[in-house]
């Protein structure tokens, strides 16, 4: 949660329970849709603040998991943050993709809401976001299964799953069609390239 509170903070703080106190204090329970002495000039500046030291870290984390699992960055996901803040309604929240038209998460509740008792709720919320947010990217990217022939001839590919695209790779391209040549992406020679969707 030292990175929770590091958002809050906009700077790196001591580890010691009085720092992470008091880094942590809009997070608290509270009567208002903030702590009152957390309100400052801009009350939905606060909540926007409140909401993305939550959401911020789950997509930090996230990222991290998905490049760990060999997904790219910039190419199957890129996310954006984006929060709707209100003191006398719900707040929103939604994670999208810069590229592409998916909504990987949206969360909403009233400001007031948004607390947490202990330090392993906020943990809670706060992985519970980037286990979301890391599912639905793998939902969302399209697998791919890749068969590599020498000297044999692939007809035709049945039963490709939902989401799946099969590349078979064919390196005897004696007379194979000139529009099916290209480079293969294993390991850079000429082949010829079939590709079935599910």
């Amino acid at each position: 949660m030292l990175a929770v509170a590091e958002y809050l903070t906009s700077s790196s703080i001591e580890i010691s329970d009085a720092g992470l106190s008091s880094a942590l204090n809009l997070m608290k329970k509270s009567e208002g849709c903030v702590p009152r002495e957390e309100i400052g000039d801009d009350i939905l500046q606060t909540i926007r603040r409140k909401f993305c030291a939550v959401f911020e870290i789950s997509i930090e984390l996230a990222e991290a998991d998905l490049k760990k699992r060999g997904l790219e960055e910039h190419r199957e996901f890129n996310f954006c943050l984006v929060g709707d803040p209100s003191f006398d309604a719900d707040t929103h929240v939604a994670v999208l993709d810069y590229d592409k038209p998916f909504c990987y998460l949206h969360e909403w509740c009233e400001a007031r809401d948004f607390s947490f008792s202990d330090v392993s709720k906020l943990a809670k919320a706060v992985l519970t976001a980037k286990d979301t947010l890391v599912q639905k990217v793998e939902q969302f990217t399209k697998k791919e299964i890749r068969i590599l022939v020498e000297g044999g001839v692939v007809h035709e590919v049945l039963h490709v799953p939902p989401d799946i695209q099969v590349t078979i790779l064919d390196y005897d391209t004696e007379g194979a069609d000139e529009e099916s040549l290209g480079i293969s992406p294993v390991d850079g020679k000429l082949c010829a390239i079939s590709r079935y969707f599910g």
